[in-house]
């Protein structure tokens, strides 16, 4: 299980956990659900939607590495790391940052 976690917007720093068939955000003093009741939408930021994916990865770069980041961000080698901007039910927004098995379980959850 590698690191995933929220990196901006609702529960914003939040460790994000999963099993074989559902994924939720630890957060105190209750755990948050991510599935197609909690969430009206989302939106996987990748190479296919390049306008969104170099700001999303410059922006974190910056905000990991400063100045440099935002150029290791953009150009960044490919990785088995999705960000994913989702929206909430109740209008909140999350971008996320899941690791590769932690996405497969998020978008059968999303079904």
């Amino acid at each position: 299980m590698g690191k995933s976690y929220v990196i901006e917007g609702q529960y914003k720093n939040n460790k994000i956990d999963y099993g074989n068939t559902r994924i939720w955000i630890k957060c105190e003093p209750y755990s948050q659900t991510m599935n197609k009741l909690s969430i009206s939408s989302y939106t996987v930021i990748d190479e296919s939607n390049k306008d969104q994916y170099s700001f999303w990865k410059g922006a974190l770069g910056v905000a990991l590495f400063g100045g440099f980041g935002a150029i290791a961000g953009v150009g960044g080698k490919k990785s088995n790391e999705y960000l994913v901007a989702v929206e909430w039910k109740d209008g909140e927004k999350s971008l996320l940052s899941l690791d590769e098995d932690a996405y497969k379980v998020f978008v059968k959850s999303m079904f």
